[in-house]
């Protein structure tokens, strides 16, 4: 049953990154935590599983990459993720979980009510905090999209590059993560079995995405997803 969960989540994180170009992670913490061992476990999980999908959709959009706007997020983010995992290895577990189901909450709170209301200026500067805040909840619970999204939202000129540049973004930041909680000891021989069969529903769920991408409502699908995070995050609290 372990496996079907995961191939599922997989599929539905994977169809909800395509469609509206974050959100894997946060989608994969919102089901994950309740039936792994860990909730470090999860977010092992999750950025293995974001790795693939973000890895993919960076070479595949290669050419449309922001690169000059990225490295200032990139640069920040180097630096928090793995001060956040070292934390995130060493928390209790009751801790992490009221830790997850805050940032849970809170960010579908940002999204469901701020997202349209929120702008800034797409500085360097901004790009720096915007990859630090990242970076950090990458490293504590692989739900590192959300001050990402913000700054290139403003940031990139137009919907392609803003797609291509944020996943050449989640793919680095991702992969430097996996590797840090390698370090920390935090991926097992056993979680790297369990992502390859998520993996399978991550590979479903993209190519459904790409499909019907044109033809979903994404903004009704998005708001289903953040009340979904509210219940998750609630029902981690208490």
């Amino acid at each position: 049953m372990e496996y079907l969960y995961l191939i599922l989540v997989g599929f539905g994180a994977a169809f909800v990154q395509r469609v509206s170009g974050f959100g894997l992670g946060i989608f994969a913490m919102m089901f994950l935590p309740h039936f792994l061992p860990s909730h470090t476990a999860a977010a092992t999980i999750s950025c293995l599983f974001s790795c693939y999908t973000t890895t993919f959709n960076a070479i595949r959009y290669r050419k449309n990459v922001a690169y000059k706007t990225a490295i200032p997020m990139l640069a920040a983010a180097l630096i928090s993720i793995p001060i956040a995992v070292y934390f995130a290895a060493k928390v209790e577990a009751h801790i992490f979980e009221i830790l997850l189901g805050s940032v849970l909450i809170i960010l579908s709170v940002y999204f469901l009510f701020f997202n349209k209301k929120i702008k800034i200026k797409p500085t360097p500067v901004n790009g720096i905090i915007a990859g630090t805040l990242g970076g950090a909840l990458n490293g504590l619970f692989s739900t590192g999209g959300p001050p990402a999204v913000l700054y290139l939202t403003s940031a990139a000129p137009d919907n392609i590059t803003y797609f291509a540049t944020i996943q050449f973004y989640f793919c680095l930041t991702n992969i430097y993560a996996t590797a840090n909680r390698a370090i920390n000891g935090l991926v097992t021989v056993d979680l790297l079995v369990y992502a390859a069969v998520g993996i399978v529903g991550c590979l479903a769920g993209d190519f459904l995405g790409r499909k019907i991408f044109d033809k979903l409502d994404a903004v009704k699908l998005k708001y289903i997803i953040y009340i979904g995070m509210i219940i998750s995050g609630i029902l981690m609290l208490f």
